[in-house]
Order: structure tokens, then C-alpha cells, then sequence
């Protein structure tokens, strides 16, 4: 089953303003088929439930429910505190009067370094992490520098750390434990600690346990510490998608041979992402018929993140709207705005107004994601199309090879017959040699079942007025050099030629496609 527009319209316009879920703490494990993070039993998320979807009134009601997120042991500075993490003024006396704006002070407890050496747990300190852990030390050793440029690049994203009232640099404590019971014996967990299955952060602090994967432990290390920055400052109120997917969106990262560190990447193969199954957990959801949609994705219950189902939509959620082209600033925008309402405001402001767009484009990532998946080269532009009013009209539209669907500008009407006639050669890739094709494609390599380069069609109408005949950029028709159909609905007819969706960037060239109304033998 795909998640079609048709599911999408249900709940998608409501939604989208909705936001809710509380922020929950950490757990993470290994691999896909164990929980990541647990969240807090106390949380006020909503269960997730999407039985009652139905009324704008009650929607209206819960989106304006506080969404607190911050833990409440994090001490609340007297200051001002306005935007993410900026430096701004507050009214007085009716005039505006600049102020200084401080975080929280550092309350982290001091250890015996010495001493906690002796019972076989080791420091290892950079600027931003305190790490103590009893894994080989040439793992260990991986982790602070990773910390210290994922701090940069957390900075970069949603503004500079305020400093704190003494000047001290941000720093977080971090425990990567492979014997638990030696740092509950050395009194490095709190008792009030709330259980926890492989990570669990609170204030400037984290635990978590060791992973079997040398990348999936950083990722975990890195997805802990980003919510120690993210929820610094006091009153963040932001949904549990966006908490926990931009947590695993700073997680998904790559250091290169030189040792340099990138963050916020696609995933494009197995080896370098060892542990991390976030894909393949949506693909294999996809293939049972569980794909989760905007509305759904939107408000993930928190038990759904006792496992690394959650994880995966929330993060997949996150990179399609970091990465699209359309989408980026807006929602790189929201970043500046995690503290009160701020978030929740702004999210319906600029997202709610996209709601066809989005409608159009999640079901085709969602249901297609592989490693490497292009964003950029798969974002549509949509250009609305206009009918052929009688027979023997035609239009004409050029079709790049590196790009997804593309608009062919004609509007199809509903039981009217088309011919679609394609011209012209591109070539799909360079190794070993030039694949130069037509729009029939070549038959020595498929993509999704049809020939690699064959011509593609689809139908789609963000307005449709029949539910059952619902179009769907999913809802593929197999066009090819020349062929003819009868259209099932009216909606903008797409384009597109097969290719994978990793691929596209090193295709080159274009056909002349030429859509005719034809009058039906």
C-alpha cells in the first residue's frame, strides 16, 4: 500500500497544525529491530491516536495545549530569553532596553578522575564533551572530536550558544558505558534516573551504552548531545517528531579520510551507515503496507520511539524538508524558533500554505527512499497544467534526464484519449562507457520494474473531487517512444525518465515529448 494524496488530504491540512508530542528521553540500541530512545512516562504527548481526526474545533483546542519539552532540571536563568539562541531585548517601561541573555549555569557534578581510572573508566576531554567510559580506548577516542564539530555545526543551524554567567566554554558530560553495573558502583548514575534501554540525556548530561558499530556509537553519541544544545535554554517547546528527528538528522553523519566530520548526510550505502537501518526500516514498512503519511509522521505517539520505527519517520520527516529545495529555509527557519509558541506558530505559517505541495511530493520519498536518495533532483516544480480543448491539439515540453517528475503543462481531462510521442537521445551514466538512450529505454538494466530510461508518466490533481479516483504521482503509466491512453482522471500529466533516484545527478541530455489530444478510433 502507498501513502497516496488521498490519504494525505484527510489529515494533512488539520495536521499540520496540529504539533503535538511532548519531548521524551533517550534510549537507543544497535540495529532497527530494537528501541532507540524511551520517552518520560509522564509525558503529556498525545497517545497518537487518529481515530478523531475529524473536527477542526477539537484540533484547534489541542494545538494550543503547552508542548513542554525542556527537562525541568535544567535551571531557568531571570534573563530574558527570546528566539533560539539569540542575544535580544525585552520591553521595559514601554521602550525597548537591550539586556544580556544567559544560559542555564553549569551544574554538571565533578568526579575523581584518578580515582574513577582505578575502577577501569577513563577520561577523555575535549572543549565540548567530558566523555568517561570503560569501551577500548581506540573507540573511545573517536568520540570527543566528533562532539566538537557537531557543537559548530548545531551553532551554525540554529544560532550561537548564549554564554553563561562565569564565561566557562558549553561542554556536556557523556557516559559510554560496556559494564553499567561498574558506573552504578562508582556512582555515576543518579538514582532518579529514569530507566533507560541504550541512551537517556538530562540537562548537560548523558548516558548511553555502548554500541556494537563504531558508527552507530557516534551516531548515538551525537544524537544525545543534540539534545543536550537543543534544550539548553529554558521553555523549548517543539513537537517529538522534530526533537527526535533533528537529534537523528545531526546523528547521520560521515568523517571523511582527512578527519573531517559532515553532518546532516544521506545515507548512500550500508558499510559507512553500519547500525543505523533508518532506510531500510521505512522500506520494509512500505513493503507491509505501513508507509506513514504527513499526518501520521507529524504525531508520532511516543511509544512508537520504544523502537526505531519512530526514529526512522521522524528523521526522514526532517532531512525531506532540510534538504528539498522548496522546503529548506522555511524549515530551517524553525530553528530559530524552539522556545514557547513560537515553533508551533511559525510551522503553521509557512507549511500550512504547502499542504498540496507536500501532499504531492512526501508519498513519492516516503514510498521510493534508497540509499543515496537525491532530494534535490527529485523536487518538483509545479507548473500547473491547461486542457487540450479539442482534437488534434498538441503541446510540446522538454524532459531532463536529471531531474524527477517534471510538469509537461497539459491538463488531462478525465475518459479523453492522449498520445504522448517522445524525440530525441540522453545519456544515463559515463562507467565504463556512455549509456546513451531513448525515450524506450535500455533493457539490460531496470529501474522499478521498467527499463532504465523508459519514459514515465503520471497524473495529478492537488484538488481532486472524486476520492475514489484519487491521482498520485505513485500511479505510474509506461510511455516510452510513442504511446496512447484514455485518461482515468483529469489532473496535470508528470514526466519523468526512469531512473533510480541515487542516480539522477550524473544523467545528461533531454527529449521532446509532445502530448496530442487524439479523437478515440
Amino acid at each position: 500500500m502507498h501513502v497516496t494524496s488521498k490519504c494525505l488530504f484527510a489529515g494533512l491540512s488539520v495536521t499540520l497544525c496540529l504539533l503535538l508530542s511532548a519531548c521524551g528521553n533517550e534510549k537507543r540500541t544497535d540495529d532497527r529491530d530494537n528501541p532507540i530512545s524511551t520517552v518520560d512516562k509522564n509525558s503529556k504527548a498525545d497517545s497518537g491516536s487518529s481515530e478523531n481526526l475529524g473536527t477542526l474545533q477539537r484540533l484547534a483546542v489541542e494545538s494550543s495545549r503547552p508542548e513542554a519539552v525542556v527537562d525541568r532540571n535544567i535551571t531557568v536563568d531571570d534573563e530574558p530569553q527570546t528566539g533560539s539562541h539569540g542575544n535580544e531585548a525585552t520591553l521595559t517601561g514601554g521602550g525597548v532596553k537591550r539586556q544580556p541573555v544567559f544560559r542555564p549555569d553549569d551544574n554538571r557534578p565533578q568526579h575523581d578522575d584518578r580515582r574513577l581510572a582505578q575502577l577501569g573508566i577513563f577520561a577523555y576531554e575535549s572543549k565540548r564533551l567530558k566523555l568517561y567510559s570503560d569501551i577500548p580506548p581506540e573507540k573511545a577516542q573517536q568520540i570527543p572530536p566528533v562532539i566538537n564539530a557537531a557543537y559548530d555545526a548545531l551553532e551554525s543551524y540554529f544560532g550561537k550558544m548564549p554564554p553563561n554567567r562565569a564565561g566557562a566554554d558549553y561542554q556536556v558530560t557523556g557516559y559510554v558505558m560496556a559494564d553499567k553495573m561498574r558506573f552504578d558502583q562508582a556512582g555515576l548514575i543518579p538514582r532518579d534516573l529514569p530507566w533507560f534501554l541504550n541512551g537517556r540525556h538530562r540537562g548537560l548530561e548523558f548516558w548511553m551504552y555502548d554500541q556494537q558499530q563504531d558508527y552507530y556509537c557516534r551516531h548515538l553519541a551525537i544524537h544525545e548531545f543534540t539534545h543536550c544544545f537543543m534544550t539548553t535554554l529554558p521553555d523549548v517547546q517543539c513537537p517529538l517528531w522534530y526533537l527526535e528527528g533533528m537529534a537523528e538528522l545531526f546523528g547521520t553523519h560521515r568523517i571523511s579520510a582527512g578527519g573531517n566530520s559532515s553532518f546532516r548526510v544521506m545515507p548512500d550505502n550500508k558499510e559507512d551507515f553500519s547500525g543505523l537501518g533508518r532506510i531500510t526500516i521505512i522500506q520494509q514498512d512500505v513493503d507491509q503496507g505501513k508507509a506513514m503519511n504527513l499526518a501520521q509522521v507529524t504525531q508520532i505517539p511516543p511509544k512508537e520511539f520504544m523502537k526505531n520505527r519512530g526514529y526512522a519517520w521522524a528523521w526522514a520527516i526532517c532531512k525531506f524538508l532540510d534538504a528539498h529545495p522548496s522546503y529548506r529555509d522555511k524549515f530551517r527557519n524553525l530553528g530559530q524558533h524552539t522556545q514557547g509558541s513560537a515553533f508551533r506558530k511559525t510551522f503553521q505559517q509557512d507549511f500550512v500554505p504547502l499542504r498540496d505541495q507536500l501532499a504531492a511530493e512526501w508519498p513519492v520519498f516516503a514510498n521510493q527512499l534508497e540509499d543515496g536518495f537525491d532530494i534535490t533532483a527529485a523536487a518538483i516544480a509545479f507548473h500547473p497544467g491547461r486542457p487540450l480543448p479539442t482534437a488534434g491539439i498538441s503541446s510540446a515540453v522538454f524532459i531532463e534526464a536529471n531531474h524527477g517528475w517534471q510538469s509537461s503543462k497539459v491538463h488531462l481531462q478525465a475518459g479523453e484519449t492522449y498520445e504522448i510521442v517522445a524525440e530525441g537521445q540522453f545519456t544515463l551514466a559515463n562507467v565504463p562507457r556512455p549509456w546513451v538512450s531513448e525515450a524506450e529505454g535500455i533493457t539490460f538494466r531496470y529501474n522499478r520494474g521498467k527499463p532504465l530510461g523508459k519514459l514515465m508518466g503520471a497524473v495529478f490533481d492537488s484538488s481532486p473531487t472524486n476520492p475514489d479516483h484519487n491521482p498520485s504521482l505513485l500511479s505510474v503509466i509506461p510511455l516510452g517512444n510513442q504511446s496512447r491512453f484514455r485518461a482515468s482522471y483529469s489532473g496535470t500529466l508528470f514526466l519523468r525518465l526512469n531512473d533510480a533516484w541515487s542516480e539522477l545527478s550524473d544523467n545528461t541530455g533531454r527529449v521532446s515529448v509532445t502530448v496530442r489530444h487524439v479523437t478515440p478510433q
